[in-house]
């Protein structure tokens, strides 16, 4: 999924959650680093911002050799190994106020298992490279990208139909 949706989709499921906002941050967490390399590209003139509209994932693939370490990045974010760690980590008294957080980062990470296809992050990184490759993409065609964006874009409008329904309604109550 997009950034973004990974954010809708946890903001739905946690809306009346007194730390939604630290789940919707986690769960866009291991993307954020995509964030930093556009606006490096913005700034080295590698992209303009007009392009920022059509910007797919095909075409991130394509900039991703120039840009090394955001790989590595993207791989220790999206590590079960390194989020089990730190997910461990904010059992501890002190450390235990990220666990929302933490809990919307293991979220996003799920996601990505099932939507994943041919580019399936590997999840056990540093032990392995190992990765395991769903059945369904969401964006490549050969992993029913179309089908899955139809549905996924269909219950994202359904959930901000039913946030705006929600908001209406405690608006006018009061």
């Amino acid at each position: 999924m997009f950034t973004l949706h990974h954010g809708l989709w946890i903001y739905f499921l946690t809306r009346r959650h007194a730390q939604v906002w630290q789940f919707v941050a986690g769960s866009m967490l291991p993307d954020y680093v995509y964030f930093l390399m556009v606006g490096l590209m913005l700034i080295r003139g590698q992209l303009n911002f007009s392009e920022l509209i059509s910007l797919s994932p095909q075409i991130m693939m394509f900039f991703l050799p120039m840009y090394p370490w955001v790989v590595k990045i993207d791989i220790i974010g999206h590590s079960v190994v390194i989020w089990g760690a730190v997910f461990i980590l904010t059992l501890l008294p002190g450390v235990n106020r990220l666990q929302a957080f933490v809990v919307g980062w293991g979220t996003h990470l799920l996601f990505d298992a099932l939507t994943h296809g041919a580019y399936a992050n590997p999840f056990l990184y540093p032990l392995s490279l190992y990765a395991v490759h769903s059945p369904v993409s969401f964006w490549e065609p050969a992993y029913f990208a179309r089908e899955f964006n139809i549905v996924n874009n269909a219950l994202m409008v359904l959930m901000a139909l039913y946030i705006l329904y929600e908001w209406l309604g405690k608006k006018y109550r009061k």
